[in-house]
């Protein structure tokens, strides 16, 4: 006959079971989270595609991104945005050259000058029929916001001398504000992509951004799409200048016209995007100017945009 388990066996025999236990329970709970969790994920996956294809339909009726809605988001949110986006480039261009103390006040300047422009945005408003202008209202809000933090940093920073003033467009601090108002930009542009493809081409525009697009590619898109990508590409590469998506549309279209692409070893738009800011061959107006030469007549929303 066997002998008792001493008590230390006991112990350990208790502490298996019920670590076996407690890892039969977790298993199961584990697997009833991830249940819950898939079945979650699944529904809100069902619900977006089911959101997306509402938002298809309606703009195939022509229900969405009317031509009134640009109009109101042009006055209500372009102007006061680009507005600040002038004085902004101003301001910086003014600072390379100002000793300390100016350069202090001149950024107290700006910080005013992005509140006030903050508020004005704030008070306007834009039609809920056009979501990518609502999203491009609130991104250009919360760029503002980024940029008057990033005054505060920078006038820290010049107030310990550590602000380089040859390199006050490229510091850290007004990273968050770039991001924010390139992507505002390629949401308003995208937006008038929509407009395009449902009033004038009856087309739908890629779901995705494309990836490499050729040159010969670019070429076949409508103008507005070409101008959306051209504002894509520019928040994809963080490129921040005074000039618009639609004037380096234009110059894209100027190098295309001109068949300098391959002279030039450019094999897609990402590369002339890149060649063409890096050369600073695009310059604020530049469609106003090329337009005559490189179109006919295009067709687009009835708003001062395109007529500056």
């Amino acid at each position: 006959m066997a002998g008792r388990l001493k008590k230390s066996e006991y112990i350990l025999t208790y502490m298996i079971i019920i670590t076996l236990a407690c890892f039969v329970g977790g298993f199961f709970l584990g697997a009833g989270y991830m249940k819950n969790r898939i079945q979650a994920e699944m529904a809100a996956a069902a619900e977006a595609e089911k959101e997306q294809a509402k938002k298809e339909q309606l703009l195939k009726e022509q229900k969405l991104y009317k031509e009134q809605d640009f109009i109101r988001f042009y006055y209500n949110v372009l102007v006061p945005a680009q507005s600040f986006k002038e004085e902004h480039f101003q301001t910086f261009a003014a600072l390379q050259t100002a000793s300390s103390g100016e350069r202090d006040e001149l950024l107290k300047k700006m910080a005013a000058s992005a509140e006030n422009h903050l508020k004005e945005l704030e008070k306007g408003s834009v039609s809920p029929s056009s979501p990518l202008l609502v999203q491009a209202k609130r991104a250009y809000e919360e760029s503002l916001r980024a940029y008057l933090d990033g005054i505060d940093q920078l006038r820290s920073a010049q107030n310990s001398n550590a602000l380089p003033a040859d390199q006050l467009h490229s510091m850290p601090q007004l990273h968050s504000f770039i991001t924010g108002w390139l992507q505002a930009q390629s949401e308003m542009y995208q937006a008038l992509a929509l407009w395009e493809s449902a009033y004038i081409t009856k087309r739908p525009i890629p779901k995705e951004f494309p990836g490499d697009v050729t040159l010969d590619k670019w070429s076949s898109y409508p103008f507005l799409y070409r101008s959306y990508l051209s504002a894509a590409y520019l928040a994809q590469l963080k490129l921040f200048d005074a000039y618009d998506p639609l004037d380096l549309t234009a110059r894209i279209d100027a190098l295309v016209d001109a068949k300098q692409a391959q002279l030039l070893g450019l094999k897609d738009v990402e590369m002339a995007v890149k060649m063409l800011d890096a050369t600073d061959a695009v310059r604020q107006g530049d469609f106003g100017q090329l337009r005559a030469k490189l179109y006919g007549e295009i067709k687009t929303p009835e708003m001062p945009l395109f007529d500056e």
